[in-house]
């Protein structure tokens, strides 16, 4: 089937582009419906509930944020993704926080990039059949995701990069329903090449990574925003009943390596993702690579879990991670510690600082039930 019969909503204000999108849509054997501003896009949406939603940002009487705002509170099942010419990564980055699944940088060279974005969130949303092979003609390396844009500007921009990587960034300690989360995260440069969140996917379920980046980069803001919508667009899936993969980490890393590995930006990530199941207390993680490391922490002790290497994140789509399960017990932690000795140090003082600047990286995360 792949996309015939599936009805998308294009909200753009600019006449041309939005004719181009949707004749290309149409060609595809969409349904096409069509907006020239948000507000009258809020209308459309209400009337016709589409499968799919096409939104610019800069648009008359209500933009593209505003939009998503509103369509996340109606139709968060709905998947949208933003196609814009506005390269600033702060508003991308709100972009995906008021709910788009993904987005796109105008121009568009190769429509054929839509056609990818369209079909892996119609996935992602259920709107159809996971295995469903769609055929198109193959993609030109450097344009897999039509990134080339955001990723330049980023890297010539160390103060952009800067802010929009610290908003990405947890406060350093959360409270779950049954543990307690806490991170100190020590960087070189302005822009971290480390990484690291936790978070509630639902009542019984705590997720928390740590990755780094390589190599280092003022680019590793936009890698960071690429990573963190990656987690949002599974946790969003999960939350309205669909995909489970965010709290398996084996298939949330095999999920991730294959999506770095398309965008083409040709890094390298050294993951740990762990899932605890709060009720229980069993811990499922997986891993890519070699240098963070993890630990059962009980009082001052700081025990090594035996947990194999493997290629880090990025490197190959066939690379697959590593898994680990165990059950903690009570009052007993899991800590995943890299790079300087200063964050580790702070973990045993019970002290978490969150992101600092320092002449030495590393970074130290604890999970205690």
């Amino acid at each position: 089937m792949g996309l015939e019969g599936i009805k998308v909503l294009i909200v753009e204000d600019d006449p041309v582009f939005r004719q181009l999108v949707g004749d290309y849509c149409r060609q595809q054997g969409m349904s096409v419906d069509e907006a020239e501003d948000g507000q009258v896009g809020l209308e459309r949406f209400e009337l016709q509930r589409p499968d799919l939603m096409l939104v610019d940002l800069c648009m008359p009487r209500m933009g593209g944020q505003e939009l998503l705002g509103e369509i996340s509170k109606l139709g968060p099942e709905v998947p949208s993704i933003v196609i814009t010419a506005n390269k600033a990564m702060s508003d991308v980055v709100d972009a995906l926080r008021h709910g788009a699944w993904d987005y796109l940088m105008k121009p568009l060279t190769d429509l054929r990039i839509l056609h990818n974005a369209m079909s892996d969130c119609l996935r992602e949303s259920g709107g159809i059949e996971p295995n469903t092979s769609i055929p198109q003609p193959a993609l030109k390396a450097n344009d897999s995701l039509s990134l080339n844009d955001n990723y330049d500007a980023l890297r010539n921009d160390p103060h952009t990069a800067q802010l929009v990587q610290a908003q990405l960034f947890p406060v350093p300690e959360l409270h779950g329903a049954r543990c307690h989360f806490g991170y100190s995260l020590y960087k070189t440069e302005p822009v971290s090449d480390r990484l690291c969140d936790g978070f509630e996917a639902d009542a019984e379920h705590f997720c928390v990574y740590l990755a780094k980046i390589s190599p280092q980069s003022t680019a590793n803001a936009f890698v960071s925003v690429l990573i963190r919508s990656f987690f949002n667009q599974k946790l969003k899936r999960y939350r309205q009943g669909g995909s489970s993969a965010i709290i398996e980490p084996y298939a949330m890393l095999g999920y991730l390596n294959e999506q770095l590995v398309k965008s083409g930006l040709n890094c390298a990530i050294e993951i740990v993702y762990v899932v605890l199941e709060q009720r229980s207390r069993r811990v499922s993680m997986a891993r890519y690579g070699s240098q963070i490391k993890a630990y059962l922490r009980s009082n001052d002790t700081l025990s090594p879990l035996l947990i194999a290497d493997c290629k880090p994140l990025g490197s190959h789509s066939d690379n697959k991670p590593v898994s680990h399960f165990r059950n903690l017990e009570a009052s007993q932690a899991l800590t995943l510690l890299e790079g300087d000795d200063t964050a580790r140090n702070e973990l045993v003082s019970n002290r978490f600082s969150g992101v600092n600047q320092a002449q030495f990286g590393g970074a130290a995360l604890q999970l205690r039930v």
